[in-house]
């Protein structure tokens, strides 16, 4: 019965220890951050801080939302270590019996916060002197709980120099939108500047730079999903404010214009709405949302009634596209008339986009609980 309940614990030991340095593995070094336990606590410990930070005044919300990333980090060091140190304690424990061990300190005996004590101090390695393995095998249990350690440090340390990137990849991105006007949340007003008389300036560059900084963003929450708790606190540097402006540039410089304009023309612009769906997507898949089909377009005799009259627009969507219709025509003056079926068949193309930019923005931002000011 003895050797039975010894044999129970140092299989358990080697079972916590193994699923610790697993998720530590799958979390820090694997690309897609398939980690089974520390993130999924992470999200749990996200999920209570949200619910408590609710019933706070809404001046002291931010400041208690910016901690997010530092107590998951904290959560996550403390499972990874947790679990190691556990895992080679219950090892221990289930060899403190006769003359493996040597105790030296008061009160010393074998008990289970022995075998804890011992197994934290290889961890750290500094070892104790109050107790010391006295066979072989002991003695390389230790050594290789020692070098874990070691390794451990690292993995930790490589996880959060990623978490940290993905958060400047962030920042990164969100300059490319900010406008310094009153309405900071207006997509076509920060587009503006990219515009002088109706022809696009430094768009090309500009959306260079969006796209390499989207495309690390994307890139590194995939693995580091951790990042994507990130709160600032500040409204025009957090995902949903990006999300917002970047899905309703795409949709303006892609839809919103006449055919054949040069703003239409980048290279760069298809790429970069490709890049957004399949961002969409993996976070609908992450966040297990459920895809709500976009509303059926109207008709083009609705259309053509709501299209040269701005009080007969039945529609919510319609009335949307042909506002953004009518600011990017301003905005880019064009030299042509516009022919009603051309602009019909754009508000058709540009209807599904829109609609599932806006209902991830939406999603995103209850998940995150962003409300700004």
């Amino acid at each position: 019965m003895i050797d039975d309940m010894r044999t129970f614990w140092a299989v358990l030991g080697i079972a916590v220890a193994g699923a610790g340095l697993l998720d530590v593995f799958l979390t820090a070094l694997n690309y897609d951050e398939s980690g089974f336990l520390a993130t999924r606590l992470c999200r749990f410990q996200w999920c209570c801080l949200r619910g408590v930070t609710r019933h706070l005044p809404r001046r002291l919300r931010p400041a208690a939302l910016r901690q997010v990333i530092g107590l998951n980090i904290v959560l996550c060091m403390i499972v990874w270590l947790g679990t190691v140190m556990a895992g080679f304690g219950l090892v221990y424990y289930s060899q403190m019996y006769g003359t493996n061990f040597e105790y030296s300190g008061n009160h010393l005996g074998g008990g289970l916060f022995d075998a804890m004590y011992f197994s934290a101090a290889q961890l750290a390695t500094v070892g104790t002197s109050q107790i010391s393995p006295e066979t072989d095998v002991l003695r390389a249990i230790s050594i290789l709980e020692t070098l874990t350690g070691v390794g451990l440090v690292t993995l930790i340390l490589t996880f959060l120099i990623g978490v940290y990137q993905v958060i400047r990849d962030l920042r990164s991105l969100s300059s490319n939108f900010i406008n310094a006007g009153p309405e900071f949340d207006s997509p076509i007003a920060s587009l503006s500047r990219y515009f002088f008389r109706g022809d696009p300036v430094c768009l090309d560059n500009h959306l260079r730079a969006i796209s390499d900084s989207f495309w690390s963003y994307a890139d590194g929450i995939r693995q580091h999903h951790l990042a994507y708790y990130f709160q600032s606190g500040r409204n025009q540097f957090s995902l949903p404010y990006v999300l917002h402006m970047l899905g309703r540039w795409l949709a303006a410089l892609r839809w919103g214009l006449p055919p054949g304009h040069p703003a239409t023309l980048q290279p760069l612009l298809i790429q970069l709405c490709a890049q957004f769906e399949q961002f969409a997507v993996y976070l609908h898949r992450q966040l297990r949302l459920s895809d709500t089909p976009a509303p059926a377009a109207a008709s083009f005799e609705i259309f053509s009634a709501a299209y040269g009259d701005d009080d007969k627009i039945p529609d919510l969507w319609l009335g949307r596209f042909l506002s953004l219709n009518r600011e990017m025509s301003a905005l880019a003056r064009p030299n042509f008339v516009a022919n009603p079926q051309d602009v019909y068949e754009r508000y058709q193309q540009w209807l599904p986009f829109a609609h599932r930019a806006e209902q991830l923005t939406i999603a995103v931002s209850q998940d995150l609980d962003y409300q700004p000011d």
